[in-house]
C-alpha cells in the first residue's frame, strides 16, 4: 500500500530523524516543507536523499516581516528540487500587516517556479484570488492547494488550472472543511498530515498515524480504493511535471 504525506514539517518535530527514517523504512512518499530558504539549506545538509522523502525549498508568508526573504539563498537551491513550499499568501488579521511584502516574494517565487516547472505547496488563507492571480501572471503549471479554507465557489477556478489540493486530519473536523473536501474532484486530491501542527483524536499527528487518517478518508468521502486513487493523483502530478522538467531527478 503506497501512502504520500504532500506537507509535512518535519523539522518542527523535536525527533525529527526518527521521523525522517520513518518515513523511509514505511516507504511512504513524503514532502517535507520548509518555512525559508535557510531551513531548507540545513535540511538537505542534514539528511540523506532518499527515494521517499523530498523537501521543498519555501518561505511561509508568515514570517514576512519576522525574517527578511534570501533572494540568493533561495535562487542558489532552486534548481536542488522539485518543489517549493511552503509558500503563498496569508491576509488574516495575524498576518496581513505585511500584506505587500508578501505579495512581493510570492511574486518572485511564482515567477522562478513558474519558469521552471516546479510543483508548488500553496498556502491561501484569507488570500486564494490574490493567490490565483499571481499563480495565473506566470504561467505557473503545478501547485497544490495545502489546508484551502477559502471559498467554494473558487474551488472550480483552481481546479480549472490544473492544480490540486492537499487535505488534513483538522479539515474533517468542521462543516466547512468537510463541504471544501466534498467539492474538490478525488482526481485532484492528495493527503497531508502537515505535521506536527494539526492531531487526530486529540493527539498530535505523526506519520504512524497516517493508515489511520486515510481509513478517516476512505470512510468519509465512501471511496473504494482510496489508497490507490490518492497515490493514483500524486503519480499523475509528477508525470505531468517530468513531461516539462528541466531538470533531472
Amino acid at each position: 500500500m503506497n501512502l504520500i504525506d504532500f506537507h509535512v514539517h518535519m523539522d518542527y518535530y523535536k525527533d525529527f530523524y526518527e521521523k525522517y527514517n520513518y518515513y523511509n523504512n514505511n516507504r511512504i512518499y513524503t514532502l517535507s516543507v520548509t518555512n525559508l530558504p535557510e531551513i531548507y539549506e540545513k535540511c538537505i545538509g542534514s539528511f540523506k536523499k532518499s527515494k521517499y522523502v523530498r523537501f521543498a525549498l519555501g518561505y511561509n508568508p508568515q514570517f514576512a516581516g519576522i525574517y527578511k526573504f534570501d533572494k540568493k539563498i533561495f535562487d542558489k537551491y532552486l534548481d536542488t528540487t522539485k518543489y517549493i513550499g511552503e509558500v503563498g499568501l496569508d491576509f488574516s488579521k495575524s498576518f496581513i500587516t505585511h500584506k505587500a511584502e508578501q505579495i512581493e516574494v510570492f511574486d518572485y517565487i511564482a515567477q522562478k517556479s513558474g519558469q521552471h516547472n516546479k510543483i508548488l505547496s500553496i498556502h491561501s488563507r484569507n488570500s486564494e484570488v490574490d493567490v490565483i492571480d499571481i499563480l495565473k501572471k506566470h504561467n505557473v503549471r503545478f501547485a497544490v492547494f495545502h489546508w484551502y479554507t477559502g471559498k467554494i465557489e473558487n474551488i472550480k477556478k483552481i481546479v480549472d488550472m490544473g492544480y490540486y489540493f492537499s487535505v488534513n486530519s483538522k479539515m474533517l473536523e468542521s462543516k466547512k472543511g468537510l463541504s471544501i473536501i466534498r467539492n474538490i474532484p478525488i482526481d485532484r486530491i492528495l493527503i497531508e498530515t502537515d505535521g506536527p501542527f494539526t492531531d487526530l483524536k486529540k493527539q498530535m499527528i505523526t506519520p504512524d498515524k497516517l493508515p489511520e487518517l486515510y481509513q478517516l478518508f476512505k470512510k468519509t468521502l465512501n471511496i473504494r480504493d482510496f489508497e490507490q486513487v490518492i497515490f493514483g493523483n500524486f503519480k499523475k502530478l509528477l508525470s505531468l511535471q517530468s513531461k516539462c522538467l528541466d531538470i533531472s531527478d
